[in-house]
């Protein structure tokens, strides 16, 4: 079976086995990659420090038929708040499993893979219900998923103003091009979301309303579990959090 060398992110992980775990990982230069860690929750195992959701490994990995298989690994990053503080979990959550939901596998995204290392880090220092909602509106610019804001998706004139907005069709319409199902979509809230999708975690800072945060998760969720059929289940998790 043929070897080879990458780095990667853990964005799944789930028991396998007696004492293995089925991963999904990141990979910078295969994209999704699904692979058997056996024996990774023995104490001794060389595998077992690496296999943790959010770590930043070099990892050799052999090609199987169904699923690769995990040789080595060597954590390069541990992010200290996605693996001890639960509201940075369960938002990094929420930001694993849309890539788990919406990455094709074997598919190699290297841009894509250096934006989930400044959000992972961003996670580490900023606020984690911005840092996921910023991170998965830009992440969707690299799946093909993504909805324009700045021009009409039927007509291409230049949003000015207030205008509407219909996920179905693609994004934001101008008021001549507005459908029946089309919500009113206000200049506000066009340009906070395109705030965050354009956000430079290394230099910027964002200007929060906590009207804007609500109105663009609410059009974000919406979109992802019309595309879906269902809400992510990290969600769940979230909203537990809420509640205590």
């Amino acid at each position: 079976m043929a070897m080879y060398q990458t780095e990667a992110v853990v964005l799944g992980a789930r028991n396998w086995g007696d004492a293995g775990k089925m991963m999904t990982l990141f990979t910078k230069e295969r994209g999704l990659v699904k692979a058997a860690a056996f024996g990774c929750r023995r104490p001794r195992s060389p595998l077992a420090g690496g296999m943790q959701m959010f770590s930043y490994l070099d990892v050799q990995l052999s090609e199987g038929k169904r699923v690769d298989t995990v040789r080595q690994c060597l954590l390069k990053q541990h992010y200290k708040k996605l693996s001890e503080d639960l509201t940075a979990m369960a938002y990094g959550s929420f930001v694993a499993e849309f890539l788990r939901e919406f990455l094709p596998e074997g598919q190699p995204e290297p841009r894509m893979f250096a934006q989930l290392l400044l959000i992972l880090a961003a996670f580490e220092q900023r606020n984690p219900r911005v840092t996921a909602l910023a991170a998965v509106y830009q992440l969707m610019e690299f799946t093909g998923l993504q909805l324009h804001y700045e021009h009409c998706v039927h007509c291409g004139k230049k949003i000015e103003g207030d205008a509407f907005f219909a996920a179905s069709e693609g994004g934001a319409l101008c008021g001549e091009c507005r459908t029946p199902s089309a919500k009113p979509f206000p200049a506000a809230l066009r340009h906070f979301i395109i705030g965050l999708r354009d956000f430079d975690w290394q230099q910027g800072r964002i200007q929060i309303s906590s009207t804007q945060l609500m109105a663009a998760e609410q059009l974000l969720l919406t979109y992802l579990q019309e595309l879906m059929g269902r809400p992510l289940k990290s969600l769940a998790f979230i909203q537990q959090l809420s509640m205590t």
